[in-house]
């Protein structure tokens, strides 16, 4: 059993991760919705830009999405000439993904305002408050196979 003073540590952290993820994509995500868009958007940018040729299925399974959930953003983001969708080279029922210049200008602007944020509070930090940053989120990521 969790004690209390251990508990509200906790609490502690879950708020600190609510608000600082709040001040990350705020505006980010004004910046979308001038544009119509919402926080998926730049998500879908995001992974497409660093894995440019990434086809749907493998998109789905980065973002651990339904095909269902991705359909609609990403129909989007082509209809608005953000990303393009070709056919594959080995299999023609299989979609690649890529960005356009104007796809590729947006995701650059959106992800360097977060890119800035980060860079301005890791300069502040002492070196290994990253470190244990980056420790704890891999750890996150992967905590339902952490014992205990």
């Amino acid at each position: 059993m969790v004690d209390i003073k251990r508990r509200e540590e906790l609490n502690e952290a879950l708020e600190l991760m609510h608000f600082g993820f709040r001040k990350l994509i705020e505006k980010p995500d004004q910046l979308l919705a001038a544009r119509g868009m919402h926080r998926m958007h730049h998500r879908l940018l995001y992974f497409i830009a660093r894995n440019e040729g990434l086809c749907v299925s493998d998109l789905q399974t980065t973002l651990m999405i339904s095909k269902q959930a991705l359909h609609r953003p990403l129909s989007m983001l082509i209809k608005k000439g953000l990303v393009e969708s070709a056919a594959c080279m080995e299999d023609a029922r299989m979609r690649n993904l890529s960005l356009t210049r104007k796809g590729r200008a947006l995701e650059i602007r959106l992800s360097r305002m977060q890119r800035n944020q980060f860079r301005k509070v890791f300069m502040q930090s002492a070196p290994e408050a990253e470190s244990g940053w980056r420790k704890v989120m891999r750890d996150l990521i992967k905590v339902d196979s952490i014992k205990g």
